[in-house]
């Protein structure tokens, strides 16, 4: 398949406005204080100089201390009238705007009328990557191998491009590893960047563990800034359980489960755990992005770097890692407008 692009609007989507804040400067007018009349101390002597005055100082004394009061009162009166002012007059900072809620993406009814299937269960018509890592089981694409470490990660990408869209997907793990995820918008390493060929540049909607913490539904930049942009807060738990022995396919019936546990060998029985299957759901418009997992909202992100490209192939990751599998089926996209 070529490297066609679906084509979208490109209008900024959750503008942001900020507010300056001017920089004010008051000026306290100078008060002419009442001059203490000759002999009065302000401090710890000064009743002992005072009881040594006469009747008539001592009572002038007393109306300068009078005055000297009132005019401290009206001073403080002033300056703190003046500060109201001040505070009234000076325009309120803007405050960041609240996370937008609204889904950017179509009714289930509409993307399953108007979404097609990016891949038919059979063949891998229209990816590119290393085929020892990737193999068609049960119409899902398995990802990575239990029978060995994976040293490295490793990516199956489309050779189509897209902008604004909405893709769907579910997603189940075994294994040890417990890492993996679906890029977007994102490109192979060209030869400028420093970047492994095997590698992928873009955005990463994660599956899986890291340092034994739930990175389902995360929002990580792959090979360009490497961190978390935005981590579901609680994580967001996939419940792990233990496969019938010699189950080696997705889709078998519990009657066959327990077949294939009564003729199982103590090494098939002792297999890793597995997840039940998840439904990841992707939105990208402009430069915001959406990341659901079974219905339940994980990451609602604006893109604020310039230069980030808002177009990009659709790949597949296994991280590397102890041995481990990713499963994927049912992937199914839609342009946005």
């Amino acid at each position: 398949m070529g490297g066609n692009t679906l084509k979208g609007s490109k209008s900024m989507i959750g503008d942001m406005k900020t507010t300056k804040t001017g920089q004010f400067i008051s000026r306290t007018p100078q008060t002419k204080f009442p001059s203490l009349p000759f002999g009065i101390e302000t401090g710890f002597n000064s009743k002992k100089r005072i009881s040594t005055m006469s009747t008539p100082h001592l009572l002038s004394a007393k109306v300068s201390f009078a005055h000297v009061t009132a005019a401290l009162m009206l001073a403080v009166v002033w300056v703190a009238a003046g500060q109201g002012t001040q505070a009234q007059d000076q325009p309120k900072l803007a405050t960041t705007a609240e996370k937008p809620s609204e889904d950017l993406g179509v009714s289930d009814e509409e993307f399953k009328t108007r979404s097609r299937s990016l891949f038919d269960g059979r063949i891998l018509a229209g990816f590119e990557g290393d085929a020892s890592w990737f193999r068609i089981e049960d119409e899902s694409i398995v990802a990575g191998r239990l029978d060995q470490p994976i040293p490295k990660n490793q990516f199956l990408a489309t050779s189509e491009k897209f902008d604004n869209f909405e893709f769907r997907a579910e997603i189940r793990m075994r294994g040890e590893g417990r890492n993996a995820g679906i890029q977007f918008r994102s490109r192979r390493p060209k030869k400028s960047d420093d970047v492994p060929p095997h590698e992928m540049i873009g955005y990463q909607a994660d599956a899986g563990y890291s340092a034994e913490r739930s990175i389902w539904g995360a929002l990580y930049d792959e090979s360009r800034r490497r961190r978390m942009l935005q981590l579901p807060e609680p994580p967001f738990e996939v419940e792990w359980k233990q496969p019938a022995a010699g189950q080696g396919t997705a889709n078998k019936t519990s009657e066959q489960a327990d077949q294939d546990s009564q003729s199982a060998t103590p090494e098939q029985t002792d297999r890793p755990e597995q997840t039940d299957w998840v439904k990841m759901r992707i939105v990208c418009h402009g430069p915001r992005i959406q990341i659901s997992l079974n219905g339940v909202q994980t990451v609602d992100y604006i893109e604020t770097e310039e230069g980030i490209p808002q177009v990009g192939v659709i790949a597949l990751q296994i991280h590397s890692g102890k041995p481990a599998e990713a499963w994927y089926r049912n992937l199914r996209i839609l342009g946005l407008d």
